[in-house]
């Protein structure tokens, strides 16, 4: 249930609220979402004494789960700092959505769509410092980078039509950092384009059970750092 981290337009605006205390997303959002079972209601009100309390709650009676939340909740939320376009897209909640291309699978992110469908237009920037972890042709992903973040979570941009600059693994960037330009590259081998409309596919994922790589929904922390970040 944590993995589709379901906020509200309400929740967004409580913990950027909170925020300005002096939290990090990621230790509210380990006590609040679970507090709230992983659905906030449209009436839910979150504030320092909400935080607070939940929080000595779980440290009362759920410790060990809270710790455990905190570490997923922080690879998540803590190294999130710039989004990663110049412009507010349109995307969607379509996490887990049904996809066919390769054999039946489900849909591990989110898709950005640009105004025009232009490829090797749209510049690409790292939402965290981190560490490049992958790099080069995916057959469904296409031309893609992949970035550890400081705090654990592998952040996955897809689909690309270009990179920034001659990327290695083991790379630094920072957040902020021109990684690519959106494109629709890939759904073929190696240098495949024109599969589908011009987009940039977001993927975020942390580490689950015996050390494998699960998704969790990036829609939220999209939309939190739209909302946190000034586009004028």
């Amino acid at each position: 249930m944590f993995r589709e981290m379901e906020l509200s337009e309400e929740a967004l605006i409580s913990l950027n609220e909170l925020l300005e205390e002096g939290y990090e997303p990621g230790r509210l959002l380990s006590v609040l979402l679970p507090w709230e079972n992983f659905r906030i209601p449209p009436e839910s009100v979150w504030n320092r004494g909400v935080y607070l309390q939940a929080a000595g709650e779980f440290q009362t009676f759920r410790s060990l789960e809270l710790s455990k939340f905190q570490k997923a909740m922080s690879a998540v939320w803590d190294d999130l700092e710039e989004f990663p376009l110049d412009f507010v897209p349109v995307y969607e909640d379509s996490w887990l959505f049904d996809r066919s291309f390769g054999g039946e699978r489900q849909h591990e992110g989110c898709d950005l769509m640009p105004p025009g469908n232009q490829r090797d237009f749209y510049p690409v920037r790292s939402m965290t410092d981190g560490v490049v972890e992958r790099i080069g042709w995916l057959p469904l992903g296409g031309w893609r980078i992949g970035i550890r973040g400081n705090r654990g979570g592998y952040f996955y941009y897809a689909h690309l039509s270009s990179y920034g600059r001659a990327f290695q693994k083991g790379d630094r960037v920072s957040a902020g950092d021109l990684l690519g330009y959106m494109g629709d590259s890939g759904y073929g081998p190696e240098g495949t384009t024109g599969r589908f409309d011009v987009h940039l596919h977001i993927g975020i994922y942390i580490e689950g059970e015996n050390r494998k790589e699960i998704s969790v929904n990036p829609y939220w922390p999209l939309r939190y750092l739209e909302e946190s970040i000034d586009f004028s």
